[in-house]
């Protein structure tokens, strides 16, 4: 079982744009994400995204374990 996270996290003091979340789609559907996976995430205390990451079994292109943030 070969696993891997795909994560993306703001630079500190910094939140995540919409920009930055459409790279780290692409990214993990590039990297096999089916688009089924389950999504981890940090989030600032207003309810804003801090990091976000999936983990993926690149074998079988099943969800692994999603990531703790």
């Amino acid at each position: 079982m070969a696993l891997k996270s795909v994560e993306h996290a703001a630079a500190p003091k910094h939140l995540l744009t919409l920009d930055e979340v459409a790279a780290w789609v692409q990214d993990a559907m590039r990297s096999g994400a089916s688009g089924t996976e389950t999504v981890a995430a940090r989030v600032s205390f207003g309810g804003k995204l801090q990091k976000i990451g999936i983990v993926i079994d690149t074998a079988t292109g099943a969800e692994a374990t999603p990531p703790t943030m």
